[in-house]
């Protein structure tokens, strides 16, 4: 299955890396990736193997990088072989090489397939500041092997399905009714609703490349999933599912979405096994704090396509806030 967009290339097929191989290149990729494909990577000798986890996407870890392309003669394509972590730092290094190399995304992760591998959005971190150093830089191609999905544990791909939920609620592609019945890693669906995904993903990004405008709307459920993520140390899809239920009740509190399109939502999270509800200990000050600093802008929303950049005051969501969690109690 091929999607040929303005931005990229995208294929999915299960067997497609394990059966063809990775394309030549220099491939950057993690500890955990490297030691599940030993076997496919042992006569590759132009790569760099970084640590599992947001640690690495450091400078000093893309100065070693550097130092080592600079020790062979010819690399023309960088090849990003792994989840978020892998394609952010690969990515950016592609696009600072030399000015800019080729740039292949081979996601392993759900989330990386539908999410972040897509859209040429790339960076490091700067202490706890995250992708504060960066570029938009797109790959030539993504190409997407579902068989990665096999050993990929659970709590991995459900992150995945809450970014997959997102792109349903936000453009009803994949139809949201189809996440109201659970989604399986071997389901016979499961190439055809990554690549729906993955459009939605490209089409919006082809539409505002550089994040000004439509790209925005991308960000549902991220103001307060970002905050709860944060502060109670749960994981991207977790965190993210709460927000986007606590955020279309919110736009329903204030007249922009309609309580059928929520319980639809809220279906879908549950017969994923998504959590829906605030976790312990939820306190409305303490998220509005973080949303102050939220790089996106303070108090900025993105509910759904036309309301995707949606200021709302203070005072509103500070009420909304403290209403719901003093319910959840």
């Amino acid at each position: 299955m091929i999607l040929k967009s303005k931005l990229s290339i995208i294929e999915v097929e299960r067997g497609l890396i394990r059966n063809e191989g990775i394309p030549l290149g220099f491939i950057i990729t993690d500890r955990n990736v490297f030691e599940r494909n030993k076997e496919s990577l042992k006569n590759r000798k132009e790569m760099f193997v970084i640590e599992p986890g947001e640690k690495s996407k450091s400078i000093e870890i893309y100065m070693q990088i550097l130092k080592k392309l600079s020790e062979i003669d010819f690399v023309e394509r960088i090849i990003a072989f792994g989840g978020g972590v892998v394609g952010d730092i690969a990515g950016f290094v592609a696009s600072t090489y030399k000015r800019g190399i080729e740039l292949i995304q081979i996601p392993t992760t759900l989330l990386a397939m539908v999410d972040s591998g897509i859209g040429g959005k790339n960076g490091i971190d700067i202490g706890l500041k995250k992708n504060y150093v960066g570029t938009i830089y797109q790959p030539k191609k993504i190409l997407i092997d579902s068989s990665f999905l096999d050993s990929l544990p659970e709590k991995e791909f459900s992150n995945g399905l809450a970014e997959m939920i997102k792109h349903s609620y936000i453009m009803n592609k994949p139809k949201l009714e189809r996440f109201c019945k659970k989604v399986n890693k071997n389901d016979k669906d499961i190439n055809e609703i990554i690549l729906k995904s993955a459009e939605v993903k490209i089409k919006i990004t082809e539409k505002d490349t550089k994040d000004n405008g439509l790209r925005k709307a991308l960000n549902f459920g991220h103001t307060i999933g970002h905050a709860i993520e944060l502060l109670h140390n749960l994981s991207h899809g977790e965190a993210i599912s709460i927000g986007m239920v606590k955020e279309a009740m919110l736009a329903n509190k204030i007249g922009l979405v309609k309580q059928d399109k929520i319980d639809s939502l809220i279906k879908s999270f549950e017969v994923n096994g998504l959590p829906i509800s605030w976790p312990k200990g939820a306190s409305a000050e303490k998220i509005i704090e973080i949303m102050k600093y939220d790089k996106k802008g303070a108090f900025l929303f993105a509910f759904d396509i036309k309301n995707h950049n949606k200021f709302i005051n203070e005072k509103t969501v500070r009420d909304f806030l403290k209403e719901d969690i003093d319910l959840n109690d």
